[in-house]
């Protein structure tokens, strides 16, 4: 025998909760979000238009996803829909994916998040769920979504830099210099700035003008050295204005981005090539990456970070 079922029976609203276990993790998370004092962040209230959401109950709705390991706006709308947790934590509302993503995208969430986190673990300690005394540390990295060929190497940039500095002094001693008498003079022991680079073009450029204006008012027959020195000068703007000078800004730029670290991501800036341990090639091959470290007692996470590089006694080295 089997037992008798109706899809399509008729039944009485029943209330969400009686559905769920008493210990269902939907109820932690309400509680702590409700038993927080509200007054003390500031909330964005319009006063036209179709009121809002409150930002108590996006929250929860974002806490219980991640809970459950749901990331994506549309997904959560979804669960809204189909989940008894997430219909009960909501009130059964639908909210959209698009405002679900707007708030979680927000300034104001961005800074409540933090806040909450803090509270969190405010909280476990008033319970006396945690002591505070004890943290376990454990971590692990995770491959970021950029190109794996688009790395920087710190060494490389310095000897590409130390080679750009040789010939453009070699070339401004032997080309330019003797071409343009107001140009600056070389010194060995200095480099050229980008500033003092242009500085060196635009002296060029005006001398081209000048150049140009004579040939124009005193025209010659023949062969004129006037066109030749001109064309010579054009030669030595476009060297300048197309290698020297993009070069210079694009080595300076990623000496910025690198800080203490030794390498970076051309598509994900924020990323250091490491080595991972999914190396299914077994040939040591780097990837960019993050390295994220979680503190923990008692099985709750109070401490989370993510790191770039790994500092052991004062010193960096590359994760």
């Amino acid at each position: 025998m089997y037992k008798k079922y109706n899809t399509n029976q008729t039944t009485l609203p029943l209330e969400l909760s009686a559905l769920l276990p008493q210990d269902h993790l939907v109820f932690v998370i309400d509680e702590f979000i409700e038993s927080l004092d509200w007054s003390a962040y500031p909330l964005f209230e319009a006063s036209e238009g179709r009121p809002g959401y409150h930002p108590r109950l996006l929250i929860k709705a974002l806490l219980f996803a991640y809970s459950e390991g749901i990331f994506s706006g549309r997904k959560m709308e979804k669960t809204m829909l189909e989940n008894i947790a997430m219909m009960w934590l909501v009130s059964q509302e639908t909210i959209s994916y698009r405002t679900i993503n707007r708030f979680r995208s927000s300034l104001f969430c961005q800074n409540l998040l933090p806040e909450l986190f803090a509270e969190f673990a405010a909280k476990l300690k008033t319970e006396n769920m945690v002591t505070m005394e004890t943290l376990f540390v454990d971590g692990t990295k995770i491959e970021a979504n950029a190109n794996k060929f688009s790395f920087v190497w710190k060494k490389a940039i310095e000897r590409y830099k130390a080679s750009l500095k040789e010939k453009a002094m070699q070339y401004f001693k032997e080309e330019i210099q003797p071409l343009v008498d107001q140009a600056m003079q070389i010194d060995d022991s200095d480099e050229q700035s980008t500033a003092e680079l242009e500085e060196i073009a635009t002296i060029i450029e005006q001398e081209i003008q000048d150049l140009s204006s004579d040939i124009e008012a005193n025209p010659v027959k023949g062969k004129n050295p006037k066109k030749q020195r001109r064309r010579t000068l054009k030669k030595h703007l476009r060297k300048l204005v197309n290698d020297f000078i993009p070069r210079k800004k694009k080595y300076a730029a990623y000496e910025e981005v690198f800080e203490d670290r030794n390498s970076f991501s051309k598509t994900d800036t924020d990323a250091t090539f490491m080595r991972m341990k999914d190396d299914y090639m077994q040939n040591g091959q780097l990837k960019a990456g993050y390295n994220i470290q979680i503190g923990t007692e008692n099985q709750f996470a109070l401490a989370v970070g993510c790191f770039l590089i790994l500092r052991i006694r004062g010193h960096s080295s590359l994760l």
